[in-house]
């Protein structure tokens, strides 16, 4: 009884975790891509969720002054289909409000990457693709 209880438990929290995921995402996704992509592509969507749940993380290094992270400012914005996405402000960077798809980073590459908030002591860090 408490096994099947445990088992129930852990489904439910993992299928509302998955809707809160999808929920928190998919605005900005849209935003960026628009409503006709991401209706085309629902594996890249999903793709792109797991990437910001489960393989992004923030971290704190202080900044040294032989520091040898990209900057965020030098990858482009994924403004093309909404302009009216901007740079954050990197000197208030906040990665709870931080909405890493308006930027074009490397969120499918095979190996770790490492991104510099620039002048800050934040890094963003994703994790590579793993095969399942």
């Amino acid at each position: 009884m408490n096994y099947l209880f445990t088992t129930t438990f852990a489904c439910v929290f993992c299928i509302l975790t998955t809707n809160y995921a999808s929920a928190q995402y998919l605005p900005a996704i849209t935003s960026v891509y628009g409503d006709s992509w991401v209706a085309n592509n629902p594996d890249a969507v999903t793709a792109l969720e797991d990437c910001f749940v489960n393989r992004m993380k923030y971290l704190v290094e202080p900044l040294t002054p032989n520091d040898k992270y990209p900057l965020l400012s030098s990858f482009p914005l994924m403004n093309r289909y909404n302009p009216t996405i901007v740079a954050i402000n990197y000197s208030q960077f906040n990665p709870a409000t931080f909405i890493p798809i308006t930027y074009n980073l490397p969120f499918f590459s095979d190996q770790k990457q490492v991104i510099r908030v620039d002048g800050t002591n934040y890094i963003i860090v994703i994790d590579p693709v793993t095969l399942r």
